[in-house]
């Protein structure tokens, strides 16, 4: 791994985090259900690259820029974290295990769901 491969995961990880706060700008009046969003469709797309790039000659640098830097980017833990603790500091705990609930369950089914649109969009 060379500089490269640092500059690629740079470069997408900053597309990813642009892209992360335009979501949330967009679902601003759902809060906090954007991070709900972003990691499933952040999943879905891993799982899509992920096939994807099985595939690829350049795999490394496809690797780098798309999966760990843009979807890296992109997705939030720490974020989902945070909306856990507001859930139980506000006593809302059947929220927070929905919310919870959602986001394991969907993250898992979401990047499933990606393995096999690639092989449907794959030759």
């Amino acid at each position: 791994m060379g500089i490269k491969f640092f500059l690629l995961v740079a470069a997408g990880g900053s597309c990813g985090s642009v892209l992360r706060a335009l979501v949330g700008i967009l679902m601003k009046s759902f809060l906090p259900w954007p991070t709900l969003v972003v990691n499933l469709g952040g999943a879905f797309l891993i799982g899509l690259l992920v096939k994807f790039s099985e595939n690829s000659a350049n795999a490394e640098s496809f690797r780098a820029f798309w999966i760990i830097g843009l979807c890296g980017g992109f997705t939030t833990f720490s974020t989902f974290g945070m909306d856990m603790v507001n859930f139980i500091k506000t006593g809302h705990w059947t929220g927070g295990l929905i919310y919870m609930s959602l986001n394991f369950f969907g993250t898992l089914s979401a990047i499933y769901l990606g393995f096999k649109a690639f092989s449907l969009i794959s030759p």
